[in-house]
């Protein structure tokens, strides 16, 4: 497991940096499992466990999308309502075709709520601080978050090693609240840049982020833009 130091350089390295580049932007090919050519979200299913956000989070970043979505909404797929912002904690099954995955969602489910019942983890607040707004792997305009201190981040990542024990992942955790698709299309260089100074502008603002555990969910998803909240991880006995 990464150090605490090691997990801040690493997202460091890629999000205090936003350049789309100077060419035509395009998106990366996974969008097109995601998003239809007219930019609508398209069947998409899976389970997940995540933070949800606070009400008065929520409002804080709706704020960004109503800027960025007014701005530039030619860089933009369909919008993704402030209600379901989160901040994902460990991925689980994923796929455009539910039955694919509807038995690995129904046993992801059994497997997490038997490891809590086993493990019997000590939920609590996790204090989480705003590092920067930026492009997630040319999918997606996210805002990225670490924890307040090396103790928050020891809170984190015992959660997440729980759920690693559910299905291991191959990559590091990178939490990031989703603000945005981008548009399957694509945009101009000329919108890039536009993009780009009102991302500046907005990473001059701050905020401290609460995780709280009785907003902390498994929940399954139809698209990128509906989830439903299957069970509280805290409330498992």
């Amino acid at each position: 497991m990464e150090t605490y130091q090691e997990f801040l350089n690493r997202i460091n390295s890629f999000e205090k940096s936003f350049d789309l580049g100077r060419e035509n932007f395009m998106p990366h090919p996974s969008m097109m499992k995601k998003v239809s050519p007219e930019n609508k979200f398209l069947p998409f299913y899976g389970d997940t466990v995540v933070f949800r956000l606070s009400e008065q989070e929520q409002a804080f970043f709706q704020s960004y999308t109503d800027q960025l979505y007014a701005e530039a909404p030619e860089c933009f797929s369909q919008r993704i309502h402030a209600n379901t912002f989160h901040m994902t904690l460990h991925d689980l099954s994923n796929a455009p075709d539910l039955s694919d995955i509807c038995q690995d969602m129904a046993q992801n489910a059994q497997k997490l709520r038997a490891l809590i019942r086993q493990e019997k983890p000590a939920f609590s607040n996790i204090h989480m601080k705003y590092n920067a707004v930026f492009d997630m792997k040319h999918i997606a305009l996210v805002i990225g978050l670490y924890p307040a201190d090396a103790e928050e981040y020891a809170k984190l990542m015992q959660l997440y090693n729980l759920l690693n024990q559910v299905i291991k992942l191959s990559y590091p955790l990178t939490p990031h609240i989703t603000l945005g698709y981008y548009s399957r299309q694509g945009f101009s260089a000329d919108a890039g840049r536009k993009l780009a100074e009102i991302v500046q502008n907005l990473n001059q603002n701050s905020i401290d982020i609460l995780l709280s555990p009785n907003r902390l969910y498994y929940q399954h998803f139809t698209s990128m833009a509906e989830y439903q909240n299957i069970f509280c991880l805290e409330d498992i006995t």
